[in-house]
This record gives structure tokens, sequence and C-alpha cells, in this order.
């Protein structure tokens, strides 16, 4: 009964912390949408978008999206999160680890989201503002970083674009591809990649700010330049198949520093829910080997 209480409470704050997220995300859309559309839709149509906190200074906000802005900030807090409770599961309940797989995949996932959060804040060098080393600045080193920071992302597609298209791949198309493909995987393996079904949620949200960017903007089927169309030197209205294509694929804002937020989200529940699993099916070992 205690499990299942658990189970339910657990269901419950999953649902509330969704609900958030889905409200955040909102607002963060009108916000964005406002920032970057707003001033001139003001002009086109004072009297229907007659209020609007944009301005011809097109962007997104710097307090919101740039580096340790509140997005950031709040992945941040996420994977420190998704980090801790793998630490305290790894360590406080090793007695219930009955595979080796599971167990060596905790080990790496600790490994992997340490690696992401040290990246995100650039090791350190974001908050304790020290000096980039000289192999990050100088351009004929193969680490020459395009910010001037310390981290690997920043250096090259291959440290960022490789390990963003694994973790896209795990967080957005692992669940779904076991379930519609009906994959014949391993009992293990298949607790380890969906703990719970109800991650689906959190990776069909992923999908969402991933797939229409994919489609849209990697096609080359954007351009910036061709949204304002002007007259007399002066603004006149937006090109509207342009501004649709920036909409509907969500390029209006740091569409990547929106996806990493959800990644970290996800992972703190996918942790919290292999967590849960375990333990329950680790307790009902238990039981059967008492009678």
């Amino acid at each position: 009964m205690i499990l299942i209480k658990n189970n339910n409470n657990m269901n419950k704050i999953y649902k509330i912390s969704n609900t958030i997220l889905l409200l955040f995300i909102l607002l963060l859309l009108v916000q964005s949408f406002d920032q970057s559309f707003g001033w001139g839709l003001n002009q086109m149509h004072p009297n229907i978008y007659f209020f609007t906190f944009g301005t011809q200074k097109q962007g997104w906000s710097s307090i919101i999206w740039n580096e340790n802005g509140v997005i950031e900030i709040i992945q941040i807090i996420l994977l420190l999160f998704a980090i801790f409770i793998l630490l305290s599961f790894f360590f406080l309940k090793k007695n219930i680890f009955d595979s080796q797989l599971i167990k060596s995949f905790i080990i790496l996932e600790i490994i992997g989201l340490s690696y992401f959060f040290f990246e995100e804040i650039s090791w350190g060098q974001h908050f304790l503002n020290f000096d980039t080393s000289s192999i990050f600045l100088d351009k004929e080193s193969f680490l020459y970083n395009h910010q001037g920071e310390i981290n690997l992302h920043n250096t090259s597609r291959l440290f960022n674009e490789f390990p963003r298209i694994l973790v896209i791949i795990w967080c957005s198309l692992s669940i779904f591809l076991i379930q519609i493909l009906n994959l014949n995987i391993k009992s293990n393996l298949k607790k380890i990649v969906i703990p719970s079904k109800k991650l689906i949620i959190i990776s069909f949200l992923i999908l969402m700010f991933v797939f229409p960017d994919l489609i849209v903007s990697k096609l080359n089927m954007i351009d910036h330049h061709k949204l304002h169309i002007y007259e007399n030197g002066g603004f006149k209205e937006f090109n509207f198949s342009m501004m649709l294509k920036i909409i509907l694929s969500f390029n209006f804002f740091r569409l990547s520093e929106l996806q990493e937020l959800l990644f970290a989200y996800y992972f703190v529940w996918h942790s919290i829910f292999l967590k849960n699993l375990l333990l329950k099916l680790a307790e009902s070992r238990v039981t059967n080997n008492n009678f």
C-alpha cells in the first residue's frame, strides 16, 4: 500500500509539474512573439494589436535567453537535481541493483549529466569569472572556442552537434521507437529506456520544438532578411509567408536553449521514474522471498 500511495503522490506531482512547465512555456512564447513581432504588428494594425512591449530593435530578451539568464539557471537547477537523485539513489540503495546493466547505466548517466552540467556553466567560469585558458583563445588551436569560454561545445560541431543528436534521440524518440515498432529488447534494457510510459508526454513536447525547426530551418526555408518589407525607407509590413515559417518553427527566440531546458526536465523525471521502478521491484523481490 505504501508503494501505491507513493506512486499516486508522484503521479500528482508529475501532473502539477507538467502543468507548470506548459504554462511557463506559453508565457515564454507570448513574450517572445511580442518582442519579435509586436512592434511591427502594432504599426500595421494599431487598432487590433494596440499594446506591445516589443521594439523595432529585435531579438530576444537577454534576461530570459542569454548566458546566465532565466532559462539557463532553471536548466542548471534541473540538471543538479537529476544528478543528486541518481547519486543518492546509487550510493544509498546499492542493494536493489540486481542487474549490472542497470548499475552501469546509472553510472554512465551520472557522468553524462555531470558533463552536461559543467559544460553549461563553462566548468564554473560563468560564476567564478576566471580567465579563459589560451588554448581556447588561439584561433589555430583545435580547441579554439568561438565564444571565448572554457567549454567544448563551442569549439566544434563534433562536441556540440553529436552529443545533442544523441540526447534528442534518447529524450524524444527512444520510447516512441520501442512502443511503435514493438521492439523485442531485453527486460532490463526496457526498464532503462521506459521506466514509465508517462515520460512520453515530455518526449512529445520535445518533438514539438525539434521537428518543425529541423524541417523548416535546417532546409534553409527561413531568411530573416526577407521578413521585413520596407517602403520609402521605413517599415511597411512583415512578409507573411516568412513570418509564418519563423513562427511555426519557433525561430523567434533562442530555441536551442528551450530544447536544452526540456532535455534537463526529461532527465529529472526519467531519474525519478527509474528510481521508483527499481525500488518497487526490489520490494517485490523481498516480499516474494519472505513467502
